[in-house]
């Protein structure tokens, strides 16, 4: 018996091949992509990471205030504009956040993907040196701003530049935890037809005329609740215990006590997001060179697949790889990750 329904909803129809009949059921596949989300492999330390920078601007703006008008006697509207300079900071990183000004393929394009495949070599301008860059100066920066707040022995102009200094890198801090998510579990351009446009390139023709229902990212939106909805509980937490540790141990301690947690997740981060395990990712047979044997320098064959593939399946290949084996971090390793739905589609697990 044949059945018809619309297929409404995006989250559900990402999870399941049925669309859900009441508005509860898509709620509920989403709390359930979250949950897969935070269970994914180094998720819960990014999404951590993120939450705790939110929770540290907080933390750092109610610690200036309480320094403002307890130790230097500020009025309110003092220290409200002082309290600017953590804005300003971040209005400034807002045109280093442009990753093509720091990326190597803006001054030398790359033919094929063989700088993830088999490069294992560091330049300035990689993703993972500047990554280091970003999150390595920001428990520094916090570090300085701790130093710099003793009370009115010094100038009320070093603790707020340095509060500035927390809003610039922390800005890009979250720069960068975001992108990495969006590059790291966007699927897109691997359900047809799926919110293709800025991967569409990468579709085979027959997909690209395919319409679906999606319209929004479900992983990374996903991801982004749970590290956002992490960001507000912290923040919250902060907000509380803010005042209490001011009142008990003074403001330059309790600016220690939040500033010692962020070196931890850094180097959880780091850990999380350093490409250490080769991995196969186009399947045997797929690549063939100039003299019909597998190797780097690769192209398609003709019929863009092995010779055991049957007519309705055949390989998933993104861009112009150069080889069928990449390094991948722990975050991209994930069931859920964007690495790990091409594993599956090319029968590799």
């Amino acid at each position: 018996k044949i059945h018809r329904r619309v297929a409404r909803g995006e989250v559900k129809l990402h999870i399941s091949n049925d669309g859900p009949m009441w508005w509860w059921e898509e709620v509920w596949a989403g709390l359930i992509l979250t949950k897969r989300m935070l269970f994914q492999p180094g998720f819960a330390v990014m999404a951590l990471y993120l939450g705790w920078i939110y929770a540290q601007v907080v933390f750092f703006l109610v610690l200036l205030g309480a320094l403002l008008s307890r130790d230097y006697m500020w009025k309110s509207y003092l220290v409200g504009l002082a309290s600017l300079s953590f804005a300003f900071g971040a209005l400034l990183a807002i045109p280093f956040s442009h990753a093509n000004w720091f990326s190597r393929a803006r001054w030398t394009p790359q033919r094929t993907d063989s700088m993830s495949f088999y490069h294992t070599h560091y330049v300035w301008t990689s993703h993972m040196v500047r990554r280091c860059i970003f999150t390595l100066t920001l428990p520094l920066a916090s570090l300085a701003y701790t130093v710099s707040s003793p009370g009115a022995s010094v100038s009320p102009g070093v603790p707020i530049a340095f509060v500035g200094l927390v809003g610039f890198l922390s800005n890009l801090a979250i720069t960068e935890c975001v992108g990495i998510i969006m590059e790291t579990f966007d699927t897109s351009d691997l359900q047809p037809g799926a919110n293709s446009k800025h991967r569409q390139n990468s579709l085979p023709q027959p997909a690209r005329s395919r319409r679906t229902n999606y319209s929004s990212y479900p992983r990374i939106c996903a991801g982004f609740f749970l590290a956002q909805s992490l960001g507000v509980f912290l923040a919250a937490a902060a907000t509380g215990v803010s005042g209490k540790l001011t009142r008990a141990l003074g403001a330059q301690i309790s600016t220690a006590i939040g500033a010692a947690v962020l070196p931890n997740l850094t180097i959880g981060l780091l850990v999380v997001l350093w490409r250490w395990k080769t991995v196969q990712v186009v399947p045997d047979g797929v690549l063939v060179n100039l003299l019909g044997e597998t190797g780097n320098g690769a192209v398609l064959t003709g019929s863009g697949g092995t010779e055991n593939s049957t007519a309705d399946w055949k390989p998933v290949l993104v861009g112009h790889p150069s080889g069928k084996m990449r390094r991948m971090s722990l975050l991209e390793w994930g069931k859920w990750s964007r690495w790990g739905e091409i594993r599956r589609l090319n029968k590799l697990e």
